[in-house]
């Protein structure tokens, strides 16, 4: 009798979990990177209005502490590095990262750190906002 009911235990619980699993990776179906332990997704990401066109840019965030937001930052691009990914140009408030597809063709992801929630300085809580342009940049439209 007990271990009929920790068998169904286990399997509830497995059933309840496999859902969050999807939600442990951001934009899985494109960069598909781990949730990082110390950051999470916010309900609302806030997102600063230069990349709130989706129809240009899939858009993604996390927060984490700032106390070790450096530590963090450093697992996602490590992630993108084992991903092919490598560090583009730096743009006003950010950087880029890219990626040659097997097209041929870049591209190319935005990535914008910033204090969370937007305008307060020095918050404890910080913000990585990353903004996958959903147009590949092919022949002469590549970045330099």
């Amino acid at each position: 009798m007990k271990l009929t009911y920790i068998l169904a235990s286990v399997c509830a619980l497995a059933a309840l979990a496999t859902p969050a699993f999807a939600q442990d990776r951001l934009m899985p179906d494109s960069l598909n990177l781990e949730l990082v332990d110390g950051s999470v997704v916010p309900e609302s990401c806030m997102y600063p209005a230069s990349i709130q066109d989706a129809t240009r840019f899939e858009t993604a965030c996390v927060t984490m502490p700032r106390m070790i937001s450096t530590e963090i930052s450093s697992q996602y691009i490590g992630q993108l590095g084992q991903q092919g990914w490598h560090q583009g140009s730096y743009i006003p408030a950010g950087m880029t990262a890219v990626r040659t597809d097997e097209n041929n063709c870049q591209r190319v992801l935005n990535i914008f750190p910033g204090d969370f929630p937007p305008g307060v300085e020095d918050s404890d809580v910080v913000v990585i906002w990353f903004a996958l342009d959903r147009t590949p940049r092919c022949n002469g439209t590549q970045p330099g």
